[in-house]
């Protein structure tokens, strides 16, 4: 049996870690005013940030999961995106991608239309999270530290795009799986 640590709990202790230094830094720099101590935490703040932030959109997010549309036009999947999905070789990378709550997307736990709701909710968190990513830019503002910012923001909304290609490369899949279910009844 593996002993390994959930997704979902590493996020936990990276958000809770990163706060806490964050929250020592800041003092210690009170107490010291040092630039290497403010640029620790700003940095340790940022962090924190980008964790916590993604576990609250989660959170709030999945608290509209069963009013979500999945026949929605936003979740269709074009043929052009489909082959952009093709080059980007989702295929091979897809399985190496941490997963939040693998229960979400257990065959044998969902029903299919289950596990295209999952999807959609998955999507719409990570499409908000991408947008959240920027928003420490205005941090930069009282920190005076714009290419930090701007760096940790695009790396951070590069890193949720890649769940955003996951959820959209499965659905139709799960979609066309939904209706071969449908014609066998």
């Amino acid at each position: 049996m593996k002993n390994h640590i959930s997704f979902k709990k590493v996020m936990y202790i990276i958000s809770f870690m990163s706060t806490l230094l964050t929250i020592i830094l800041f003092a210690a720099n009170n107490f010291i005013s040092s630039g290497i101590l403010l640029t620790l935490a700003v940095t340790s703040m940022t962090f924190a940030y980008h964790f916590v932030i993604r576990l609250i959109i989660g959170y709030i997010i999945t608290l509209f999961k069963g009013k979500i549309n999945v026949d929605s036009r936003h979740f269709k999947v074009s043929e052009t995106e489909k082959n952009i999905y093709k080059k980007l070789n989702v295929k091979n990378w897809k399985s190496k991608i941490p997963t939040y709550n693998p229960d979400e997307f257990d065959i044998k736990k969902n029903s299919i239309q289950q596990l295209i709701i999952n999807c959609c909710n998955s999507e719409i968190v990570y499409t908000v999270n991408i947008f959240a990513s920027y928003i420490p830019i205005l941090f930069s503002i009282w920190f005076n530290s714009l290419p930090v910012f701007i760096i940790t923001s695009v790396l951070a909304s590069i890193y949720d795009l890649q769940f955003v290609v996951l959820q959209r490369y499965n659905r139709p899949r799960l979609i066309k799986s939904a209706y071969r279910k449908e014609e066998n009844l």
